[in-house]
């Protein structure tokens, strides 16, 4: 009798779990600007996507989320929140070890303990390249490669590396943090971070501007029309000026191309991964031809020839996606 009573309690405890899997769930992405986030079901989105600017202070910032959640709750069942955010996460407690000035305050917030009391849901909180690498890899269906490292081009340079289709976060949470790969020995430029020469204040979006004003200052105005804008330039310009046959243009965007492969090298000398999935706003003005010709120049040759440099898929969404399917892979886990 008492061993009936038990599998009818699994039995009952497995339908209630797959009841749970099919359920859409909520993915959030927490940045320093603005806050999104979306209904997810099998990796898509299947609601509009909120988004609300990022209020300052870690009470407000929860505030906004648990308002997110029960405006989405008015209109849906929802499963469990994967929650995308910048800084260093403990994935295990939920816990914001380390946080950006962009969110000031955000550090030793117990997020998960927090949201989940409050909703009575499952919460997982990640790191946001880690869970836009997370979306990225799985949507490509690439989650059985050996390693894929996803690099994310923007105002800075983020990173996330999946082995096997699970995230490497390292000893100390930090895995992934590519933009501080050291790439000059001069001291250079200063990096946001305090450090200087590293990847990111080279191969970014302020890297690119920075390339941009060295090389303007060298040049007369008739040498190239952007010599007299050197310090308003904007990157859509140069690019645009490059494209119309200026010289000096083309050598801005030729030598970011080589601060960029000057990352990807590192990485692939040091990780051998499978691919490099590359996405974030400056991803827009990757020459791949031009990249994976300079990778190849620069990189060992049993690597180089395997390695292959790719266009990330999901754009703005990847955090929102890859939230929503480690709060669903942990839910199954569990």
């Amino acid at each position: 009798m008492a061993q009936g009573t038990g599998a009818a309690n699994s039995q009952q405890a497995q339908q209630g779990t797959d009841i749970k899997h099919k359920m859409p769930v909520l993915g959030i992405d927490l940045g320093g600007t603005k806050l999104s986030c979306a209904m997810i079901l099998d990796n898509k989105i299947v609601s509009d996507v909120r988004k609300v600017p990022t209020p300052k202070g870690a009470g407000k910032i929860i505030d906004a989320i648990l308002k997110l959640i029960a405006d989405f709750q008015k209109d849906n069942l929802i499963g469990g929140v994967g929650i995308a955010t910048a800084g260093i996460v403990n994935v295990e407690t939920g816990e914001i070890l380390g946080s950006t000035g962009n969110l000031p305050g955000w550090e030793g917030t117990p997020i998960k303990t927090i949201i989940e009391q409050q909703t009575m849901l499952p919460v997982h909180v990640e790191n946001d390249a880690n869970a836009a690498a997370y979306g990225e890899t799985h949507v490509a269906n690439l989650s059985k490669k050996a390693c894929v490292c996803v690099v994310t081009l923007g105002t800075g340079i983020g990173g996330g590396i999946v082995v096997f289709g699970k995230l490497y976060r390292g000893a100390h949470w930090a895995a992934g943090e590519v933009g501080h790969i050291k790439v000059a020995m001069d001291n250079r430029r200063l990096c946001t971070c305090g450090l200087f020469d590293c990847w990111e204040a080279f191969g970014s979006g302020k890297g690119f501007l920075a390339t941009a004003k060295e090389i303007l200052s060298q040049v007369s105005k008739e040498q190239s029309e952007l010599a007299q804008l050197a310090d308003t330039v904007t990157v859509e310009l140069v690019i645009e000026n490059a494209q119309s046959g200026d010289v000096v243009a083309q050598r801005i965007v030729q030598t970011w191309h080589e601060h960029v492969v000057s990352g990807l090298v590192s990485l692939a000398h040091t990780l051998d991964p499978d691919c490099f999935l590359v996405s974030g706003g400056m991803s827009k003005f990757v020459n791949y031809d031009l990249l994976r010709e300079l990778f190849v120049d620069r990189t060992l040759p049993r690597i180089a020839e395997k390695v292959e440099i790719l266009p990330a898929q999901l754009g703005t969404d990847a955090g929102i996606i890859g939230a929503a399917r480690l709060v669903v892979d942990a839910i199954i886990a569990n």
